[in-house]
């Protein structure tokens, strides 16, 4: 028997991640590229003309806007594509495990603690299952940094840096809250700018860094798995 996990789920994780999140965002920013390029155009096309100063002031000002909107819809674009990446990176590792159900099955219950993460959750069942120490592969720093930088977008709405209020307000200084800036300090990489207007922003430095080590792992783990399974359909066999 050959399991799917091996070869064809590598192949489509790769597949997956070059024309669903690779090819979807270049198709995306080349056409947010080519309609600010035509509004930029008409604005180029209309200050050359005769105008007041105040209509030229507006004109100046919209040429502006459109580039700091192109720039912010790029940014949502990759910050989505990592989003993507790590939930389809989720699936094709539970993915793997279920289809090794074909000489390992899976036990009743949850792997892992009641508070891991969904990640934590499957090191702990690959350990548990297959006797494969992912956690102490070196294989997955980046995952831990992917999840953070992808909870921040999700449901921090892309702020780098968040409003905490305090329960009471604070009569000695006046404050009612403080600026949570530990996200920003922890990933400087993944932010742009400072203070309250701080984002995340994942550059294409960065996805593909994660997208590389993402398809590594997947090819790793493929490769463990088939050994254990050709290790158990020996032992099985009775093949000394």
């Amino acid at each position: 028997m050959t399991l799917i996990c091996t070869k064809w789920s590598t192949r489509n994780f790769k597949w997956d991640v070059h024309i669903l999140i690779e090819g979807t965002l270049e198709a995306s920013i080349r056409y947010l590229d080519t309609e600010a390029r035509t509004e930029l155009g008409k604005i180029e096309e209309a200050i050359k003309k005769p105008l007041d100063d105040e209509y030229r002031e507006h004109l100046v000002d919209e040429h502006v806007d459109v580039l700091a909107t192109n720039s912010g819809q790029e940014r949502f674009l990759r910050n989505m594509a990592l989003v993507a990446l790590a939930s389809r990176l989720a699936h094709a590792l539970r993915a793997m495990a279920r289809s090794a159900e074909l000489f390992s099955k899976r036990r009743e219950g949850r792997y892992g603690t009641n508070k891991a993460s969904e990640f934590e959750r499957l090191w702990a069942e690959y350990f548990e299952r297959f006797g494969i120490n992912v956690e102490n592969s070196g294989r997955i720093a980046f995952v831990k940094s992917m999840v953070e930088v992808r909870n921040q977008i999700v449901h921090a709405g892309g702020e780098a840096n968040t409003w905490k209020p305090l329960d009471k307000i604070d009569w000695n200084t006046g404050d009612e809250g403080y600026l949570k800036t530990d996200f920003s300090k922890q990933y400087p990489e993944y932010v742009s700018g400072t203070g309250t207007s701080a984002e995340v922003s994942v550059s294409e430095e960065l996805l593909d860094q994660n997208i590389k080590a993402s398809i590594e792992l997947v090819g790793w783990l493929a490769g463990e798995l088939r050994s254990k399974e050709l290790a158990s359909t020996k032992n099985n066999s009775g093949i000394p």
